[in-house]
């Protein structure tokens, strides 16, 4: 099984670059749920394009569990490759 390599941008840059992750777990922007519904992308995941709502952003290896706080944006899933693009984000303390 492979592993994640995870991107995170905003209009300022690169914000985050991860290689060898575990999961990605997003939460998915849906009309009808409020705060919408999370998504965990796996290695070898279909591909996938999906608007996300503000949210944090979750990601792991192994045992250490990494979290993101990101605005609402857009993810794309490509295999083993996760971009997401925010308007803005900030790393928080686990």
């Amino acid at each position: 099984m492979g592993a994640i390599e995870l991107e995170v941008l905003s209009p300022a840059g690169l914000l985050l670059h991860e290689k060898g992750l575990d999961e990605v777990v997003l939460r998915r922007r849906e009309p009808d749920h409020d705060p919408g519904s999370e998504f965990a992308v796996l290695p070898r995941h279909a591909p996938e394009l999906i608007a996300t709502c503000a949210h944090e952003l979750r990601y792991r290896c192994g045992d250490r569990v990494s979290v993101m706080s990101v605005r609402a944006g857009v993810a794309e899933v490509l295999d083993e490759h996760v971009t997401v693009l925010v308007t803005d984000a900030a790393s928080l303390p686990r």
